[in-house]
């Protein structure tokens, strides 16, 4: 490859070119009202390098330094191919009949020309050392570069470069500008605003394939951060690091005027449509207009749009011949698509579950569902560094729109799960974001578990805690079945064995909780035991005559003419019935007499009196019971009085 190095002396073409007036200075107009776009398409990209849009396979076409990426997104911000393009890739381009992409690698001194419909590598263009490529142009059937201090030309059919010194070895990222209507003019600009040369600019003719200098300047006060050319390319539009947008001649940017004073500061980027209407993208975090429109003669807005807050319009981008306009920006490290001109997709929705907890180094799920039937999925994960985003898995859903993904994070920490689907050229992208936290569970244990205990009866439990970072503290609650709240029995940290102890009375069964917070290392984690707790049940007869015994067995001897009477004790509670069982002996077996639930008192009490008449002779038993959900309540474990043996004499 043959490299040329020229030096410009072309004389400076005199005189002042007509200017197009885009905006008027006459009264504005009012402005229009600001409308929402909403949170936009999530893009899963690390950053953007530059924006270009192929208006013939309807592709928005994005680099990501980053990732040396070159991403093709559809119309409506899903991401459809991306491909590898060189190591911080950044300036993008494409040929003016919308065949060839090109892309800069400025770390590699590189262009890479990719074809547009498949975006396959057809060549790349060594620059040299030097040359660290920023900004890439089309025009006159040459790629037109600008680096660090100069800039240069590619002949893309023979690969023969040139390149020119600039008078100012401090330009720093300068700007190519070229407009559809003047293929022949070319404008550099140094928009580096910590140079000293911030703010220079220069008009070339390279209509004959040679830069040729008509003119150079200075844009205004020396301030500039973006511009562009009008589409005749008869007058610069740009802006400062202050509120207001300028033009000026190209032929003479000192002469700058201002344009869209709107009181919107803070404009990030500029992108003006082959019909004169200019967009400009706002650094607005505020709720202010993040987004304006302005059609030729008029200073005010016609079209304002704002963003979520926090989020900023980097990149306005205008369909080459056509009505559509995207804005691309970000809200963090969120990078977002908005399509703010244009027909309405397809829309669709994605929803995901996942655990909020998952052990370093095992698998962990996250299952979901889209409402496009067999749609590709794709699981990206974001490690909550400063670039650490990335593709973990992809799937495709089933006929009912489900689907699996996996992942696997290797250590502690708390990442960001997105499942993005990227639509087609007729159906919108969606997104889903969940959050997982990677940590090691410890062992926790407590004991004693599912026993039952006799009313009033204390005991101790014990806690364990395995091995943790930091803390090792932990919180022993006791809950009694019922409407009472559950009470802190101790709060700290166990012993040199891991063990912490706690005891208690028992009147109800109780569910006890051992509880560890967590720490930086290990998650927060519970175990809980039951303690069943029976319920005090007594039964004491009375109106008998006298007690005997019948072989071993005492009874209790009434008169036939006499009902006896039965009074139970049972541990109160509200709406409690006691049961009790009445059985005969017949036929040489205990068997069911009469089995009755009868309420309690205030204090517990219930009495039963056996009215009836009384056969002699015959031997008869009774208990009082509480039998847990039966007897109205499930706050008690089931207990019964012992049996009371009576029978009837003359």
């Amino acid at each position: 490859m043959n490299k040329i190095r020229a030096t410009l002396t072309a004389a400076v073409v005199a005189g002042t070119a007509a200017v197009t007036v885009v905006g008027g200075t006459g009264p504005a107009a009012a402005a229009a009202a600001p409308v929402a776009l909403g949170p936009g398409a999530y893009v899963p990209i690390n950053g953007v390098g530059d924006v270009a849009v192929d208006p013939v396979r309807k592709r928005v076409l994005v680099t990501d330094a980053t990732t040396s990426s070159l991403n093709s997104l559809s119309y409506f911000g899903g991401v459809q191919k991306t491909v590898a393009a060189g190591w911080n890739a950044g300036a993008v381009t494409l040929s003016p009949d919308y065949s060839t992409v090109y892309v800069a690698s400025p770390d590699e001194h590189k262009i890479t020309a990719f074809d547009a419909a498949t975006l396959s590598t057809k060549r790349t263009y060594d620059l040299g050392g030097e040359v660290w490529t920023r900004h890439l142009a089309f025009t006159s059937g040459k790629i037109w570069f600008a680096y660090d201090g100069g800039m240069g030309s590619l002949d893309p059919a023979t690969g023969e470069t040139t390149l020119y010194d600039l008078d100012n070895d401090a330009w720093v990222d300068p700007l190519l500008i070229t407009a559809k209507g003047a293929p022949g003019t070319l404008v550099v600009a140094n928009a580096w605003r910590y140079s000293v040369g911030n703010g220079d600019l220069f008009v070339y003719d390279v209509s004959s394939g040679e830069a040729v200098l008509k003119t150079k300047g200075r844009f205004g006060d020396g301030t500039l951060r973006d511009a562009a050319l009008t589409p005749d390319g008869s007058t610069l539009i740009g802006f400062g690091n202050e509120c207001p947008i300028w033009k000026a001649p190209v032929t003479d940017p000192e002469k700058r005027t201002t344009i869209y004073d709107n009181g919107i500061c803070r404009p990030d980027s500029i992108d003006i449509n082959d019909d004169g209407r200019v967009a400009i993208g706002y650094g607005n975090t505020n709720g202010a207009t993040d987004l304006a429109v302005f059609t030729p003669g008029s200073q005010a807005p016609a079209e304002q749009y704002t963003t979520d807050p926090g989020e900023e319009i980097w990149w306005p981008a205008w369909e080459p011949g056509g009505n559509r306009l995207f804005g691309v920006g970000n809200l963090g490290k969120d990078w977002r698509f908005h399509a703010v001109h244009g027909s309405a997709p397809v829309r669709s929705t994605i929803t995901i579950s996942a655990p909020a907890i998952a052990a370093p180094g095992r698998p962990v799920q996250v299952t979901g569902k889209v409402s496009q039937p067999g749609a590709r999925v794709e699981l990206i994960v974001d490690a909550n560094a400063p670039t650490d985003v990335f593709h973990a898995d992809t799937a495709v859903a089933n006929a009912s729109g489900q689907f699996t993904l996996t992942d696997t994070r290797p250590e502690t920490g708390t990442y960001t799960y997105t499942v993005v689907y990227a639509g087609t050229d007729t159906i919108a992208p969606a997104s889903a974001r969940t959050s997982i936290t990677a940590q090691n569970t410890p062992e926790l244990t407590l004991r004693p578990n599912n026993t039952v205990s006799n009313y009033g009866a204390t005991v101790t439990v014990t806690a364990h805690l395995g091995k943790t970072f930091t803390n090792r503290a932990v919180q022993i609650w006791a809950d009694p079945y019922g409407s009472e709240p559950a009470r802190l029995l101790r709060w700290t940290n166990v012993d040199a064995k891991g063990n912490l102890t706690a005891s208690l009375k028992l009147t109800r069964t109780t569910a006890v909780q051992v509880k560890f917070l967590g720490d930086n290392l290990y998650a927060a984690t519970s175990a809980r035991s039951v303690l069943n707790t029976r319920a005090a049940v007594s039964l004491l007869p009375s109106r008998q005559y006298k007690a005997a015994k019948i072989g071993s067995v005492p009874y209790r001897f009434y008169r036939r003419n006499v009902h006896p009477y039965f009074l139970t004790t049972m541990t109160p509670y509200p709406g409690r019935k006691q049961r009790l069982t009445l059985e005969v002996y017949s036929g040489g077996k205990w068997k069911a007499w009469r089995v009755l639930y009868l309420p309690l008192n205030a204090a517990g009490k219930s009495a039963f009196t056996l009215t009836g008449t009384h056969a002699v002779g015959a031997k008869y038993r009774a208990r009082a019971g509480y039998v847990t959900t039966s007897s109205g309540d499930t706050v008690n474990y089931t207990n019964y009085s012992p049996y009371y043996y009576f029978t009837f004499t003359k």
